[in-house]
């Protein structure tokens, strides 16, 4: 189990004996106090996760813990490898835990899903799953806020998120964790930690300072011809100026560095921007922003016809945008990012656009409805790497229909598409797109936190 697992799985545990010392019916978050002298952290600093469940759905201040059990056929679960569709059936048991919480000092979700996907015939994609989301933000004193988000992945298939999780990872600052290339059924870790601590020094002023690790790291090195490991890191800082109670404007400056593997590459970052922001309650939230961005790639060695090493710097604009929209029935997400990213699979730094969308309706009391969607393309920034980080981009969607059988029990049924479009590499360009349909049980025990 990831270490940032562990911490995740600590911070719930410590917070416990806060929550138990108020009411199961307690409202308000971490700086979401009735006195109007408090900040909170913007969305475009703080990168917390919009909700993706809806209506009675979410309850606040409390735990759950069951069993889901998936049946799914896959048209192609060895997408990219062969030049004919393989289908299969598979079979996933994962226990799993979610918690909410929300009070005058807290607000955290955390929800992690281990467990084991079986696959008839193709049994050599048989492997562990690991899904994991936390996002917490905790108010020490009037005036200082920390907060934490982890994401984790370790999967031998991209569609083995289960439903409990998927969609929950679309971020207010309007980044995401989507992977930017999508390598349908090869093992991989994928894991992102941000913590970050936030000071208010006036009524209408604050300053905050953030650090964050990512990793992305393929098994079988059969299975991932053409893609590379990474592993990266930064930290930034950023002023907040409040404009009302619930608009801010605000400066930030981020640094980041990512290193790849088996072939070695590095490119670190400087990006400055400018933020604006505005959160009304859970009903509406908007984030935008934008600046420069200057990047710096190196690679120590020699790449096929490339006959030494390469150094190359590139100026780009940086844009984000985050937006969610939330009504007792319905809530909506949307985030989008224009960006130099390294990672991902990818060869040095690359120009990205990428997009992630989802929709939650509550139909009825026992029904609801859900739609997830994300777009992303790249463009390799340097030249002589570019016939090894060919232009590319990838479109992942999923619809899902929960039916409530019983206090305890859900019945999902889940649809899937894939089309990915990247001839650079040989693991995905063959046979690009899957279809996948799923059926799953979730039973459920849910108990409030509290006296």
């Amino acid at each position: 189990m990831s270490r940032k697992i562990l911490l995740s799985l600590a911070v719930f545990a410590g917070s416990l004996n806060l929550w138990c010392q108020v009411e199961p019916s307690a409202t308000g978050g971490a700086g979401n106090s009735d006195d109007d002298s408090l900040m909170t952290l913007p969305p475009s600093v703080s990168g917390s996760f919009y909700p993706s469940e809806v209506g009675d759905r979410y309850k606040e201040n409390s735990l759950s813990v069951g069993v889901l059990f998936t049946a799914a056929y896959d048209d192609n679960v060895l997408a990219g490898e062969e030049i004919k569709k393989i289908a299969a059936e598979s079979y996933t048991i994962l226990p799993n835990i979610a918690l909410n919480s929300r009070t005058s000092r807290l607000n955290g979700s955390l929800r992690y899903a281990p467990g084991f996907m079986f696959y008839h015939p193709s049994t050599e994609l048989n492997n562990v799953t690991q899904n994991a989301i936390a996002d917490f933000q905790y108010r020490f004193s009037p005036h200082t806020t920390v907060g934490l988000q982890e994401s984790f992945q370790q999967n031998s298939t991209a569609f083995s998120a289960p439903y409990t999780v998927a969609g929950a990872t679309i971020s207010g600052s309007g980044t995401s964790t989507v992977p930017i290339v999508i390598f349908p059924y090869g093992g991989q870790i994928a894991d992102y930690t941000n913590g970050l601590i936030g000071y208010q020094f006036s009524r209408s002023s604050m300053i905050s300072a953030s650090g964050y690790f990512s990793t992305f790291h393929f098994s079988g090195s059969s299975l991932s011809a053409g893609l590379n490991n990474s592993n990266g890191g930064g930290g930034g800082a950023s002023y907040s100026r409040r404009l009302t109670r619930t608009q801010y404007l605000g400066l930030s400056y981020r640094y980041s560095i990512s290193n790849t593997n088996p072939y070695d590459s590095t490119t670190d970052s400087h990006t400055g921007s400018i933020f604006y922001s505005i959160d009304i309650g859970k009903a509406f939230s908007l984030s935008l922003s934008g600046g420069p961005e200057y990047s710096t790639t190196k690679t120590p060695g020699t790449v096929s016809t490339t006959p030494g090493p390469v150094s190359a710097s590139d100026w780009a604009p940086s844009v984000n945008a985050g937006f969610g929209w939330q009504k007792k029935r319905a809530n909506f997400a949307l985030t989008y990012a224009h960006s130099i990213t390294t990672g991902y699979g990818l060869l040095g730094s690359f120009t990205s656009n990428s997009a992630s969308a989802l929709v939650s309706w509550q139909f009825s009391r026992r029904l609801v409805g859900g739609i997830n969607a994300s777009y992303a393309n790249t463009n390799s920034t340097v030249s002589s790497l570019a016939t090894f980080n060919s232009t590319g981009h990838n479109v992942f969607g999923r619809a899902s229909l929960l039916y409530e059988l019983g206090a305890h029990l859900n019945l999902v049924g889940e649809y899937f598409r894939l089309h990915e479009a990247y001839s650079g590499i040989a693991a995905i360009s063959s046979n690009p797109d899957d279809d996948r349909v799923a059926i799953s049980l979730n039973y459920a025990l849910t108990r409030p936190l509290g006296r």
